[in-house]
């Protein structure tokens, strides 16, 4: 019994071209009958935005009051949120991009919409740990959770990386309480360590510890008094619960990577940045405020490689000035036609099977005079 097969031939370079110009034109087309459609809880992310621009105002008459801004090669947006290099009680280094990035009020939006993922409603408690070194983030975390109207325990760490809230007279602490006493903010950390490496300032000097001491006493609030990273993790926690009055948290949200909040070296790579909902059984062998929130169920915003979010959310990096309120992708979602995109899917597909698997193509391309670069089928025996 004979069996017939059939010998594979060349496609055309007159074909490949063909159809590669018609799969760009079918992206092309794809891409532009794409749609804008607004976002959920639009209005409470506006707000939130509104609120954080309010704030960073504040913060920036008080500062230029202070003779404090920074040039405009360092802070080119102007939002008076970027501080200096390094200081006595700079802490660790920092990457000014992402500060620079930080500073955008529509971040607020950005934390709005995590906290509602995180099924956190109007009177919720929500655990706050953040530092100095991040003075953009901290205010939008701040204005979410008083447009979203939750109700933070917050603790902070006074110390700053660079270019954070890296000045001794006018740290983070301080920024906190002016907003406060202009009432902008409904709300205030409950205790505050010195941070830096294991959150207790090692490697600073005496009198850089002096100085951030000062500014936690000068705005009453409770020093933080642990010596090693397991009772700093402890003493967070107790704080926690005992300020909850008995009550669940719904969430807690870290900004940063502050070494208790987050965990040591693998801890700092074991949380995806903005919302995390799980976590594996190896991420919550390591130790960290945020592992403990996480093994009681609890969710944990983590804000982190603010590049990276800013981009996800479709937010500038580095803008060169303040973004309006209202600009960007967590505002407004983009979609594909669906329907549009399926017809170009097949429309592709169907072209290819009529050019390259069938002789159509070969006849098509001979028959407008293209070279001869391929042999028709022949029947082997």
């Amino acid at each position: 019994m004979k069996r017939l097969y059939w010998r594979p031939r060349q496609v055309s370079q007159t074909v490949i071209w063909l159809m590669a110009g018609f799969s760009l034109l079918g992206l092309a087309s794809v891409e532009r009958f794409r749609t804008s459609a607004p976002q959920t809880d639009l209005d409470t992310k506006m707000e939130a935005a509104t609120y954080a621009s309010e704030m960073m105002r504040a913060i920036k008459a008080e500062k230029m009051h202070m003779s404090q801004l920074a040039e405009s090669s360092v802070d080119p947006a102007g939002s008076g949120m970027i501080g200096q290099l390094m200081s006595p009680v700079t802490t660790l280094t920092g990457r000014l991009s992402a500060k620079q990035t930080a500073v955008n009020p529509n971040f607020a939006a950005v934390v709005v919409e995590q906290l509602i993922d995180a099924g956190v409603k109007q009177g919720d408690l929500v655990a706050v740990g953040y530092s100095g070194s991040f003075p953009g983030m901290n205010v939008n975390v701040c204005a979410a959770l008083k447009a979203v109207g939750a109700q933070p325990i917050i603790i902070a760490s006074a110390g700053s990386s660079q270019w954070g809230a890296n000045n001794p007279d006018f740290m983070w602490v301080d920024m906190e309480s002016l907003l406060s006493e202009e009432g902008l903010l409904p709300f205030r950390s409950v205790a505050c360590s010195i941070g830096g490496y294991e959150d207790i300032g090692l490697g600073m000097t005496t009198e850089a510890k002096d100085m951030v001491k000062k500014a936690i006493k000068r705005n009453n609030l409770s020093l933080l008094q642990s010596t090693d990273f397991v009772e700093a993790i402890d003493e967070r926690m107790q704080i926690y619960r005992k300020q909850s009055g008995g009550r669940d948290y719904a969430a807690y949200i870290n900004v940063g990577g502050g070494t208790i909040s987050v965990g040591r070296s693998m801890g700092k790579r074991a949380y995806k940045p903005g919302l995390n909902l799980s976590a594996t059984r190896d991420v919550l062998q390591i130790d960290s405020v945020m592992t403990r929130f996480m093994s009681k169920g609890i969710p944990v915003i983590h804000e982190v490689e603010i590049d990276r979010m800013a981009t996800k959310y479709g937010l500038p990096l580095a803008p060169q000035q303040m973004p309006p309120i209202g600009e960007g992708g967590v505002y407004n979602l983009t979609r594909y036609n669906k329907l549009w995109t399926g017809i170009v899917l097949v429309s592709i597909l169907l072209s290819l099977r009529a050019l390259v698997l069938t002789d159509f193509g070969y006849r098509f391309v001979k028959g407008r005079g293209g070279k001869k670069t391929d042999k028709s089928p022949e029947p082997m025996v």
